[in-house]
Formats: structure tokens, sequence, C-alpha cells
């Protein structure tokens, strides 16, 4: 399971085998920065298993420690891949340093296509000191609506074979950790995984009506032969009441208490024995009592920002944020504004019926002055490198002047250099950061800055 926020305790004579073994059996091309992974996933008979959703992400050593990423804020530094219909995979534009391999759910894209960009962009450019304390507990306690428990894959990984060599996940570090030299090309690699422990089950009231689209608080106390332990977790209930909770008691056979909590209302099963892989189906928890209205969520979280916005000085460069009025920077006389669009096209389309552009960035100034009124933000610019590849424009045919890029890694994208064909301004003191059409980045951009030099403007209609 990927756990947010946690400390994976990792084999690191593993991670120095495959660093030290990696002239021997990969492929290693010098003039290259990027390398591949590609193989396989199987189960333990070797039986493929088609669509599963597998990535590749940074781990950062420390001593025999390692931090994993957050999902789902870090989602953009996955390398992330699906097996095909006989279970090969394969992933590029991997850049040197440390990373784990790690599974995800199958419906990791439905997961994710909930707000999670415009979340995610708000998240970024969130300030705690303008919210309570409580609201920023219940915030982090909901995660976009997301915890930890949603990334769980139903299977997990038992280990991993690369010519000969046999590395299996540490302790309770549920990935396989390896190093990756410049340009190196990791091929035949076979992940053996197997299902995970597993339970299901249905929460109702009284009356039969079940609880809906909400969380609860689940708990599994368990004893064996070797002593105790406990399985938890907040899993989703959906409309109907169901939730899938999984186990990492990979062992021992033992007897689990089963529990649901719920507001004040709580529910505890006789214990049921299962041994390890064992999936347990059918589990029913019915509270006592009828139907309870469920807990307020919390305020939609751009509409609070919008508000602490409204607030703001309004001499702040900053409170001038506009999605219709044009502004004029006075060290060049044209004329700025941002639109909402849907896609980099849809952006175009918008400022040419204005008799506009995509933005261009001619200097330093410029680009400072762009971040005081408009902030630093994920915004479409005009610079692409589509006509000739390699050679970066403005959508306005301005020569290229001035450039500001983040470096290409910033991100941990997966695509090749070569498939970033777009520039986008980032929260990242505006800085300018390639993109592919696939890059997750992509969909988080649903801004623009448009400019034009014409600023003979209906100001009468824009006030």
């Amino acid at each position: 399971m990927l756990r947010l926020l946690l400390r994976n305790k990792v084999s690191m004579l593993m991670l120095i085998n495959i660093i030290l073994f990696t002239p021997l059996v990969f492929h290693t091309t010098a003039q290259e920065r990027t390398g591949t992974v590609s193989g396989r996933v199987v189960d333990i008979d070797g039986h493929p298993i088609p669509k599963l959703p597998i990535f590749i992400a940074p781990i950062a050593i420390e001593g025999d420690w390692a931090q994993t990423i957050h999902l789902p804020e870090d989602y953009s530094q996955i390398h992330l891949t699906q097996t095909d219909g006989i279970g090969q995979f394969a992933i590029t534009g991997i850049l040197e340093g440390s990373f784990y391999f790690g599974l995800l759910p199958f419906n990791i894209d439905e997961l994710l296509r909930h707000n999670f960009e415009e979340n995610l962009e708000d998240y970024l450019s969130w300030n705690p000191a303008t919210y309570s304390p409580g609201y920023i507990e219940t915030l982090m306690a909901n995660n976009f609506g997301m915890v930890s428990d949603d990334f769980d894959s139903d299977f997990e990984i038992q280990l991993m074979r690369v010519h000969g060599l046999t590395f299996h996940p540490y302790g309770d570090f549920d990935g396989i950790a390896f190093g990756v030299n410049a340009g190196t090309h990791i091929k035949d690699v076979e992940l053996i995984v197997n299902p995970r422990m597993k339970v299901q089950g249905r929460i109702l009231f009284n009356d039969g009506t079940p609880l809906a689209n909400t969380r609860v608080e689940l708990r599994g106390g368990f004893r064996h032969e070797k002593g105790r332990g406990g399985t938890n977790g907040s899993p989703w209930i959906d409309e109907n009441g169901n939730f899938v909770h999984y186990i990492d008691e990979k062992n021992h056979t033992g007897f689990y208490t089963f529990s649901v909590k719920y507001q004040e209302l709580e529910v505890i099963l006789d214990p049921i024995q299962l041994a390890p892989g064992d999936r347990l189906s059918n589990l029913t928890f019915t509270f006592d009592s009828e139907p309870i209205p469920p807990i307020p969520l919390p305020p939609k979280f751009k509409a609070e920002t919008e508000d602490v916005e409204s607030k703001q000085d309004p001499d702040s460069p900053q409170s001038r944020k506009s999605n219709d009025v044009w502004i004029v920077n006075p060290a060049n006389g044209h004329a700025y504004k941002r639109v909402h669009c849907d896609t980099r096209d849809d952006a175009i389309a918008q400022a040419s019926k204005e008799k506009a552009h995509l933005v261009t960035i001619n200097d330093a100034k410029e680009q400072k002055w762009l971040g005081a009124v408009f902030g630093n933000e994920f915004y479409w610019i005009g610079l692409s490198d589509t006509k000739i590849e390699g050679k970066w424009q403005w959508h306005n045919g301005e020569p290229l002047t001035y450039q500001d890029w983040l470096p290409d890694d910033y991100f941990y994208e997966s695509q090749n250099a070569e498939e970033r064909d777009f520039a986008v301004a980032t929260f990242a003191d505006g800085k300018w950061y390639a993109v592919s059409p696939k890059s997750v980045i992509v969909r988080m951009t649903q801004m623009a800055i448009i400019e034009k030099a014409d600023i003979k403007i209906n100001t009468t209609k824009e006030k």
C-alpha cells in the first residue's frame, strides 16, 4: 500500500546491488540522459496480469530509510503506465537517481478525475495562515476527498527478477527500490505479484437503509500464535453502502475482530478467522439506529480561496486577478487578460476572438510584472516547438529572446523531452515548463494569459 507521509525502511543492500550490476546486465548509452524500464507483471503461477496500473517514482534515501512520494499531491512525479493484455509494460524518460516500483488500483484514472487537478492547483497555492485550525485539520484529513486507502492496489509485489537476480520488498515497504544511471535501459524485468488480503462489506442502518457516500473508521484487531496486531483504514462507502479494505498481514493466520465507527455509532462483529491471502466478502455491519444525516462537508476549497482573496487589500497586485478585464503594462503599452480554458486550443480560440494571442514574454521584467498582476499559477503561454522540433517559437511569431525554464525533471514527467511541444508558466515563480499532450499538468492547466498590442479597448463595456 502506498502510504501518505510515511517513511519506509528499504534494503540498502538491494539498492546498491542493482546500481553495481547495472553495467553488467543493462544496456547503457553515455550520450543519453534518460532511460527505460520494461518487462512484464505476472502472478506467482506465471499468469500475466493485464491492465494493471504500475508506476516508478523517485525515492529519497537517507541512511537506511527512504522517503516516498505522497499521493495525490505528488502525482505528477510518477512515471505511470499500464500493463498490456499479456502483462507487458515499458516506462520511458527515467532520469538518473533512486526510484521504486509501485502498484495502483485499476480505477486510478476514475479516482483522479474527481476534481483532482482543480483541487491540486488550489493546494499548491494554499496559504495555511488564512484558515482556522479546525478547517485545516478537516482539509488535511480529507486530502482532496481521498486518503491513502484509495490508492491501494488489488495486488502487492512479492518479488522482482532481473537477469537472474531476485529482489524482495523489505519489511513493511511494499515497493521494490532500485537505482538508475543516466541512459540506462533495464529490460526483461519480471514483477511477481500476489492478490492482496481483502475484506468487502456493507454498512446499514437498522431499517435496512445503507450508509452512503461517506467515510467510516474501520478497525480490525487480530491475534495469532505469534502475538497480536491490527489493521485500520478509512474506506469510502458508496451509494449502496459497500466498501473494500485491504489487510497488510502476510505471514500468519489469525482471528480478526472488525469494527466500524461513524459519528457516534459503532458496530463490533464476532471474531473471524483469516489466513494470509484470504478474501472475505459479504460482511454486514448494521448500526442500531435509524438513518442519521451525514457530517457536513467542508466548504469547497476553491470557493474558500476566492473568499479570502476578496478580502485582500485592493491596492495589492495579487488582488487584481481578473477573468474578463484587460490590464495594461505601462512598460510596453500592451494589454493582458487572464482567461479560463478547457485546452490550449480553446485559449487560442478565445484570444483570436479578441484579436489577441497567447502571451509572449520578452524579458525578466515582463515576467515579474505578469506574476505580480495574475499570480504564479499554471498558465498556458504562447511558446511551442511544434513547427520545428527543439526550436521554440512564440504564438505571435516573435523570436525567443528570453528564457526562464524549469529543469526537464522538475515534475518527474515520464514523457521524453522530444514529446514536449508546449510550455506553461508554473507556480514556481512563473518559470516555464515543457509539457506533452499526455502530461497530467496539461489537465491541471485550465487558464491562460492572452496579450494584445492594440490597447483600444471598450472600457465602458469592460466596466
